[in-house]
């Protein structure tokens, strides 16, 4: 019977995305009124039968904030963050969105309704300077000029938000500095967990190194690693994301790319058994291959690449801007340069392997208790139940 409810509902809600772009969640016992999530609609859309064969841990994070909601006695009607034109007709108690649509509903909705801006990524104006300053460092170190792969649109959609709540460490939270509001932390959830690799020969793999990142080679740093490799062939580096997409970044770092210390996969995907998979291995596997990640994002808002690596042991090598706290046991380069790179590198290859392995372990000690399901419903949950809803 809960079966066939859910492909009812899931049905229900594929004919009311066509024909209205709103999905609706229904309410826990006794309804105490409607909420309005601006964010993804696809969950919302998949029969039992259906998955997400993308990793990326935003599917499950929307579904859970719509369940959180509806445990507390709302009606969720759920919409696309880019949708520009729904209008809210429903007398909302709550408005939650992610990204841009706050500045545009803010007007349409009740006078009492509680506006909550859930962040998932730096301010845009920040992140569209930083990426710009990437893109003019290559130019001079190459003298090539690659287009932009991360620009957003800049939205005073915080300015609106009686309530800021998201991802990201001190860094990242400064970025919205302008809006003068507290922002209450949340934790990153992981697309999957794995088992500290314990048999792992970490005299091998402290000189293997992990690059995993999304779109925007230059943003997330691939640059500066393929440039440090080159330099190092002695050590080997893998590199897991869509670059195959970016044809103008392919075309510049075809000789980086074609060293026999660098290893390209495709981006990851889950199979019909659930798995993270890189092609036709394991993304485990390749994971285990490695002692540490080095992903120098110049803007996120908690890199989810780098909290999927931590939770398969790997140790990692970041930038501020990634967005994983402070406190978390990393090597941290303020000033990414390809010769800061390489000394982070030469550094963990050089270490024993009985440390390596300690700092491996201590990273997914650190990710299994920071970085979680179970944490991310924890703090959305005491987020939920600490602001004034009417």
């Amino acid at each position: 019977m809960a079966s066939i409810r859910a492909f009812y509902r899931a049905y229900r809600n594929k004919v009311s995305n066509k024909l209205w772009g709103v999905v609706r969640v229904p309410a826990v016992g006794p309804k105490k009124g409607y909420a309005l999530l601006s964010y993804l609609v696809s969950p919302f859309t998949q029969t039992p039968r259906e998955r997400h064969t993308d990793p990326h841990a935003s599917y499950w994070e929307c579904a859970e904030i719509a369940k959180l909601l509806s445990l507390r006695g709302y009606e969720v009607d759920v919409i696309d963050w880019r949708d520009e034109r729904f209008v809210p007709k429903k007398p909302y108690a709550l408005c939650i969105d992610i990204q841009r649509n706050l500045e545009r509903l803010a007007p349409l909705l009740p006078q009492r309704c509680t506006k909550v801006f859930h962040l998932v990524s730096s301010y845009p104006e920040f992140q569209n300077s930083a990426e710009g300053r990437r893109l003019d460092d290559l130019k001079r170190r190459r003298g090539v000029s690659l287009p932009a792969h991360r620009r957003e649109r800049v939205s005073l959609a915080p300015r609106f938000a009686d309530h800021i709540e998201g991802f990201g460490n001190r860094t990242v939270h400064a970025t919205y500095a302008r809006f003068a509001k507290k922002i209450a932390p949340i934790r990153e959830s992981v697309a999957q967990e794995f088992d500290f690799p314990a048999s792992k020969d970490f005299e091998t793999a402290k000189r293997s190194f992990l690059w995993f990142g999304g779109g925007g080679a230059v943003h997330k740093g691939l640059d500066l690693v393929l440039e440090a490799f080159a330099q190092m062939p002695d050590l080997r580096l893998h590199v897991v994301g869509p670059v195959h997409k970016e044809a103008e970044f392919m075309k510049e770092y075809a000789r980086e790319l074609a060293l026999p210390n660098v290893t390209l996969y495709e981006r990851p995907r889950f199979d019909g058994r659930g798995r993270m998979t890189v092609g036709d291995r394991l993304f485990s596997e390749v994971a285990g291959r490695c002692g540490a990640i080095v992903y120098l994002s110049c803007s996120e808002g908690t890199s989810g690449a780098v909290v999927q690596a931590m939770h398969a042991g790997l140790y990692p090598i970041i930038t501020p801007e990634t967005g994983i706290y402070e406190d978390a046991p990393a090597a941290v380069i303020e000033q990414p340069t390809v010769e800061a790179v390489v000394t982070a590198i030469r550094s963990f290859s050089a270490l024993p392997a009985a440390e390596a392995e300690r700092l491996g372990r201590t990273a997914w000690s650190y990710a299994k208790a920071t970085y979680s399901k179970d944490q991310f419903t924890k703090t959305y949950s005491a987020f939920l139940d600490t602001i004034q809803l009417p």
